[in-house]
């Protein structure tokens, strides 16, 4: 064999032996991250394996510093070229803070308008920040999911800038939908439109309007009588008939994968929108919410359910499958469920009545009481939030 010969086999084997090798790497990777992280969802970790030259490389993000030591070493035994970064950046290590400018704001999976709507954020709400991507923004929500952000929907402010827009009085919107003018008239240029649950800094009144400053710096004129103050959220006291009642302005409203506003949303999105507004925080996700709060027993019947109470749908656990909590709903009382499929209905879990379902009763797993259970693991007063003592005044 021509010694050209050898030398061309010899790099074949090479790379033949690093394509072998590179999803080996790989799978041992994941269990990595596996180990360090339980749910990437509040614990962003994006990390690719890849080749070049001959190289393997790791490289990514994550905000878990257990995770980074972890494939660090992993790295260095492996002989691998090690890229992933620690965030948040260098550069919003000290100022970290967002708020939402936009009445609905899109988050997505990654750095384009094209990829999947994990979630959404409306206005006024704080976010932290943790990279920055060719005009979009890694962040995360008050309830610690992340995500990427088109940089129209936030305002970056430092920490002098977010102590400042802490001391604006603040109101909540409590309309399903609405305007914000350019003038103290209704008849003026409309500056932004408006949905339940928003949260406006007021600046002063002028007749029957709140001036208003959105975090990017534009003014805007609101009804008063389209708002409410804080003391629904400060009193913490909620009463199930309340809740209820929020529920109920969402009939009819149309699904929407990650939707978390009255515009559209999904399933946990709305009973987390429903809460939100009584001064509740709610995890993101059903698969989430269904390990905080009372568990109520449903073992003999569902006469045990309150109104209030939030239930879960899916597939029970067995010897060969896991648990997969896929869906949820709120109960109105005797046995009736409020939830988004479709659209936002009304079913029921009694077999008599003309809204029994026998796909949600075959699909029921349990039920959680949110209402006295507000203890800030995984359920949370939103004035004891960590995110949003950073805009509320105190």
């Amino acid at each position: 064999m021509k010694f050209p010969q050898i030398i061309f086999l010899f790099f074949l084997i090479m790379a033949s032996c690093t394509q072998q090798q590179s999803p080996e790497i790989k799978q041992q990777v994941d269990e990595l991250i596996r180990q360090q992280i339980n749910d990437k969802r509040v614990a962003y970790c994006y990390v690719n394996v890849s080749v070049e030259n001959g190289q393997t490389s790791i490289s990514g993000a994550t905000v878990s510093e257990a995770a980074f030591e972890a494939l660090k070493t992993f790295a260095a035994e492996k002989g691998c070229d090690f890229k992933v970064d620690l965030l948040p950046d260098e550069t919003y290590k000290e100022n970290i803070w967002g708020v939402v400018t936009l009445s609905v704001c899109n988050i997505r999976s990654s750095a384009q308008h094209s990829a999947e709507m994990l979630t959404q954020a409306i206005m006024g709400t704080p976010v932290k920040v943790y990279q920055k991507d060719d005009g979009w923004y890694l962040v995360q929500t008050p309830d610690r999911y992340f995500g990427w952000v088109d940089g129209a929907g936030i305002a970056t402010k430092t920490n002098e800038e977010m102590t400042e827009w802490k001391a604006l009085k603040k109101v909540l919107y409590k309309e399903q939908y609405g305007f914000a003018y350019s003038k103290p008239d209704a008849k003026s240029g409309i500056e932004t439109d408006l949905a339940l649950d928003n949260l406006l800094s007021v600046v002063s009144e002028e007749g029957g309007f709140y001036k208003t400053v959105l975090a990017d710096g534009r003014e805007a004129f609101v009804k008063k009588d389209e708002c409410i103050g804080l003391d629904i959220w400060y009193n913490k006291s909620v009463a199930a008939k309340d809740v209820l009642a929020t529920a109920e302005k969402f009939m009819g409203v149309p699904y929407l994968w990650g939707g978390t506003s009255a515009k559209m949303v999904d399933c946990s999105g709305f009973v987390k929108s429903a809460y939100y507004y009584h001064g509740i925080i709610l995890q993101r996700d059903a698969s989430q919410q269904t390990l905080y709060g009372e568990l109520v027993d449903t073992q003999n019947g569902y006469e045990t359910l309150e109104p209030g109470d939030l239930v879960f749908f899916g597939r029970k656990a067995t010897e060969d499958k896991k648990e997969r909590v896929t869906h949820v709903g709120m109960c109105l009382g005797d046995q009736e469920f409020i939830h988004a499929s479709g659209k936002v209905r009304v079913n029921s879990l009694n077999r008599e009545s003309e809204k029994y379902t026998e796909h949600y009763e075959k699909g029921f797993v349990r039920s959680r009481r949110v209402l006295n259970n507000i203890d800030g693991d995984g359920i949370e007063w939103v004035v004891d939030n960590a995110f949003f003592k950073q805009v509320l005044p105190e």
